[in-house]
């Protein structure tokens, strides 16, 4: 189900839909997706919870364009929209009931990009959905229709790529912590191995490290939970305290005039709680 060119990859999943409401339009016009409130000539279009959900998780998506829009059924339809190097085409079919009921329809997802991308996206959708997408309300139904696409698509092979798309995204995650852990536990060694000086103290690198093993606990604990978001909060501040803790970083950096922060970010202090703060400066070019 998926195919190697030039460094990137295709991936195509089908999905159960949960729940749509009439929450989108479609201009006219253009055919770009457009809120409920839209103003000018349009048609209503129930997306669906995991189109919804689809677009909520990509970090930068342009304005879905609709390459069949609805018509007399307003669930039917498919769109396009790009995210960095990520492509996404979805469409939206009945395979049971003559399309009266949501349960009746489920949604094609197409994924062309970068492998670490859209496992994430498909990990953070199946996450966010109250239900598995590869399990369908109506099996025989979805079985007769799976069989009739050019994708020569089972059940069996839908949730097959569903659950190694989780998998990978739970091993990069698992070598995130891997990563962080090992830094730890380098700066652990050279603060037992330091003195206090002007800039840099062992009692407070001591209340660092501890911080940041309990951070990383969070962490651990949030992937458990398939909670990607609370994750990676967790392991950034875990990585800022390991940061806050090395003596050699807090030596060069006052050296430098500088203060220590993490790849792309910026440090600061709350007050009231004294937790690591973050904001992220990273730049679109970098992501991608």
């Amino acid at each position: 189900m998926g195919n190697q060119e030039y460094g990137e990859s295709v991936l195509v999943v089908y999905a159960q839909v949960g729940k749509a409401k009439a929450n989108h339009r479609v201009e006219n016009d253009t055919q770009f997706l457009r809120p409920k409130s839209f103003s000018l000539p349009s048609k209503v279009v129930y997306l669906g919870d995991v189109a919804t959900n689809t677009l909520a998780y990509l970090e930068h998506p342009e304005t879905p364009f609709f390459t069949n829009p609805p018509q007399f059924n307003e669930q039917k339809w498919k769109f396009r929209t790009q995210s960095g190097g990520l492509h996404v085409s979805i469409s939206s079919d009945s395979y049971w009931g003559f399309g009266l009921f949501n349960s009746g329809y489920l949604n094609r997802i197409e994924l062309k990009g970068h492998p670490r991308a859209f496992t994430r996206l498909l990990f953070d959708l199946s996450a966010s959905l109250g239900h598995k997408p590869w399990e369908f309300s109506h099996q025989s139904s979805a079985i007769k229709y799976l069989s009739k696409q050019a994708d020569v698509v089972s059940l069996e092979s839908n949730e097959k790529a569903w659950k190694q798309a989780f998998e990978t995204a739970r091993s990069m995650f698992e070598e995130q912590i891997f990563a962080v852990q090992e830094k730890g536990d380098a700066v652990e060694k050279r603060v037992k191995k330091a003195s206090d000086s002007d800039e840099w103290s062992v009692a407070q690198a001591e209340i660092a490290l501890e911080n940041a093993r309990f951070d990383l606990d969070i962490a651990k604990g949030a992937l458990a939970d398939e909670n990607a978001p609370g994750f990676e909060r967790a392991l950034a501040r875990a990585e800022a305290y390991f940061i806050e803790a090395d003596p050699d970083i807090a030596n060069e950096q006052m050296n430098d005039g500088e203060y220590a922060s993490p790849q792309g970010q910026i440090l600061d202090k709350d007050e009231d709680t004294g937790e690591v703060l973050f904001v992220d400066l990273t730049s679109n070019e970098e992501e991608e």
